[in-house]
């Protein structure tokens, strides 16, 4: 009978993807961009309106920051506006994508930069806008960018999977890393925390109790969204239903379920008038804190 070998090598677990790596081996920059999108179902690519970058060496220090609005004289739509305070005589104002871009394709090579990180569709839009909204640009700009599309790489799903969670947000992310949870929607300032971000995650790792609250957070959140039907008050119900109503409102407090509580909430708004919304995360961590140390 022959012998089993137990001398075989097993074969290295494959080391998942890491951006400190890179910087051990030169400077990586962290990219964000704001750009306007259509307000119609199949209406035309988003447009570039602003772009950050930061510079990053070993262990991530910054040795250069760049932020510029890009020139734009086409209206901007009420929820752009108000997500990202930048307005339409700002734009105005600004200089041209050909400037932004040689300048920032300048920066790159004077850094000899390896890699550009982004969050999200960053390096998608900039492609489409080249190719939708800059049509009379010059050679030498539109080669620029077209040697900085290869260098870009869109990390939320790595570090998503990572996480064991679906695709999360920034704000999530900053508050996980005990950094302060607002997003600016200013791209050098979104830059910046995404770059935070994975340094913080790189160096010292995931905080796993935080991870887990901030999984039951998306998970309880989701449910209660899926359930809840109704945000306003109707009008002409009976006494006789409102007492049920709230009846079962008192009965449901007892019931530990999201399915139950978007159920009271229902009759809450339906009965009384007054809607109610899923906390923000600051406040379920809170929550979760005093479960902790109860």
């Amino acid at each position: 009978m022959k012998k089993r070998n137990t001398n075989r090598r097993s074969k290295p677990k494959k080391k998942s993807f890491c951006v400190a790596d890179w910087i051990r081996e030169g400077r990586v920059a962290f990219l964000d961009s704001e750009f306007v999108t259509s307000q119609q179902k199949g209406g035309p690519p988003s447009k570039l309106v602003s772009v950050g970058l930061v510079i990053c060496q070993k262990n991530f220090e910054e040795v250069e920051r760049f932020h510029s609005y890009i020139f734009n004289d086409e209206p901007l739509h009420d929820k752009f506006r108000e997500l990202t305070n930048i307005t339409e005589e700002m734009l105005l104002r600004a200089p041209s994508y050909e400037q932004v871009m040689r300048e920032i394709a300048k920066k790159l090579r004077e850094w000899n930069v390896k890699k550009i990180f982004v969050w999200g569709p960053d390096q998608m839009v900039i492609a489409q806008d080249l190719k939708y909204y800059r049509t009379d640009v010059s050679k030498h700009t539109r080669k620029a960018v077209n040697m900085m599309l290869p260098l870009m790489m869109d990390i939320e799903e790595i570090y998503s999977k990572k996480l064991k969670m679906r695709s999360i947000g920034i704000a999530n992310l900053k508050l996980l890393c005990g950094l302060k949870p607002s997003v600016s929607h200013d791209a050098l300032e979104d830059a910046v925390d995404l770059k935070n971000i994975i340094a913080y995650m790189d160096i010292h790792g995931c905080p796993e109790r935080a991870a887990n609250v901030l999984r039951q957070y998306m998970k309880e959140k989701e449910i209660y969204y899926r359930y809840r039907r109704f945000h306003e008050k109707w009008e002409g119900i009976s006494d006789e239903v409102l007492i049920k109503c709230n009846a079962l409102m008192q009965e449901l407090e007892n019931v530990e379920s999201m399915e139950a509580r978007a159920l009271k909430d229902d009759l809450h708004v339906i009965a009384i008038g007054e809607d109610a919304a899923f906390e923000e995360l600051e406040v379920f961590f809170e929550k979760a804190n005093r479960k902790k140390y109860k």
